[in-house]
């Protein structure tokens, strides 16, 4: 119990608490612990939660949790999260979001420079082929941290979706394609090419939603990240590849930038359409 009351004790003066708790007109109340327990099979977590305020003193309890949730989370992770009621008067936690004050900073530091990049670009202008693309540092459908060192000297492919979108011609179809290229890349032998898809909805794509939309196609988990994270980071990228992106509450209404980027990091490949080729793109990548 030591051991947990000190780990609570450290999250009370985290710096990402106040985000965790940024929201206060979300769904059920804002949560903050230690997991204990994770029980892969009954879809729960045993949490060491400190103070919500004016509902419920620090305890230790049993939370249900999503499918994806029990894959992504580890005993000894200290975690975020938004604590709701179910019906039948059980708890149960969503959105949860690690806390790794570490990874925290790393993640502003490069992120930092993503804006820079982007400030520098002025309104109306974008990213085009032979441009640099800028570092980025987000988290994966695993719970990682995915910093610029992940594709230091590697080609990756890089598109925009989001897993709450319905329209048959744009993410389902953009995620099958990058679905196709990977296991064609693989056959061609070009092992080192990666692959990576940025939600538009960071704020409903956690990891786990990430990771289960990610094995609902299929894919390969890999040398293919699902990434998420700050929204004005998320934004930044968006910005840079000049996307349409209006969020309506329901739905986003949204464009297409699909990109090759080579082991330099520039960008020797891109596509706004929604018809865009697998094979055209894994020609390009074979010359890289």
């Amino acid at each position: 119990m030591l051991l947990v009351a000190s780990a609570l004790a450290g999250l009370l003066g985290c710096a990402q608490k106040t985000e965790s708790q940024e929201d206060e007109n979300e769904e059920g109340h804002p949560l903050l612990g230690v997991v204990q327990a994770v029980e892969v099979e009954g879809l729960a977590m045993t949490v060491a939660h400190e103070e919500i305020p004016d509902f419920m003193p620090p305890m230790t309890m049993v939370f249900r949790v999503s499918p994806g949730d029990v894959k992504v989370f580890k005993k000894g992770d200290q975690i975020k999260a938004r604590m709701v009621r179910d019906e039948d008067g059980g708890f149960r936690l969503i959105k949860i979001w690690k806390i790794d004050d570490e990874a925290a900073e790393t993640m502003r530091r490069v992120n930092k420079r993503l804006e820079e990049t982007v400030e520098d670009l002025g309104a109306g202008y974008y990213l085009a082929e032979g441009d640099a693309f800028p570092e980025f540092a987000l988290v994966d459908q695993f719970g990682d941290t995915v910093t610029p060192t992940r594709y230091l000297g590697k080609p990756f492919m890089l598109n925009f979706i989001f897993t709450r979108c319905t329209d048959a011609e744009m993410c389902p179809l953009s995620t099958s394609k990058m679905a196709t290229l990977q296991r064609l890349a693989k056959e061609a032998g070009l092992d080192d090419l990666e692959f990576v898809s940025v939600t538009l909805d960071p704020k409903f794509d956690t990891p786990s939603v990430l990771r289960t939309y990610a094995e609902a196609y299929g894919i390969d988990g890999e040398n293919f990240r699902f990434v998420t994270g700050e929204r004005d980071s998320v934004r930044q990228l968006i910005k840079s590849m000049a996307l349409t992106h209006i969020n309506t509450g329901d739905d986003i209404i949204h464009s297409l930038a699909t990109v090759l980027v080579d082991r330099d990091r520039n960008i020797v490949k891109r596509s706004v359409k929604k018809a865009w080729n697998p094979i055209e793109f894994l020609e390009a990548a074979k010359g890289l």
